[in-house]
């Protein structure tokens, strides 16, 4: 249930960056805000399988390959998004996304740590899906926030 109401914000964040990238496309968007958009939307989609699929779930059963590993792919991939967009990140409400990524780590810790029996927690879980959906609640809460700062940014709607 909790997984599928994850996918439902994700894809309602999908909408609202595809939404914002057409309408701000025919104001003549800065070639760094589309491509912060486009690369929003992919990042999203890649959360919504990450969360659908469990991708590193099925690496760790059927190739053996160890969770630690996919998640520092995951952090690969979320570091360059950072490092390639701060600037633009920066101009919106930055803490909405920081804090995002924070609940993210936190679920892929508790993920980690239950995993390798470092810690063992009754609702381990359901704890690491609540931190997700908070994770994905900042997520659409910043990009919410980018297209009503981008629809107040330009001018005559």
């Amino acid at each position: 249930m909790l997984d599928t109401i994850k996918i439902i914000f994700l894809f309602i964040n999908s909408t609202i960056i595809l939404f914002t990238l057409f309408r701000l496309k025919r104001k003549h968007l800065k070639l760094d805000e589309l491509g912060f958009l486009f690369a929003s939307f992919l990042l999203t989609l890649l959360l919504a399988i990450i969360i659908g699929i469990k991708p590193h779930h099925i690496l760790r059963a059927k190739f053996n390959i160890s969770n630690l590993i996919t998640y520092l792919f995951y952090f690969i991939l979320i570091s360059i998004f950072f490092i390639k967009y701060i600037r633009l990140i920066l101009r919106f409400k930055y803490f909405l996304i920081i804090v995002s990524f924070t609940f993210f780590g936190l679920a892929n810790s508790i993920d980690l740590l239950s995993d390798g029996r470092l810690i063992d927690l009754n609702n381990s879980e359901l704890i690491e899906n609540y931190f997700h959906l908070l994770g994905i609640i900042f997520w659409l809460l910043f990009f919410t926030d980018y297209a009503i700062s981008s629809k107040r940014n330009t001018n005559k709607y």
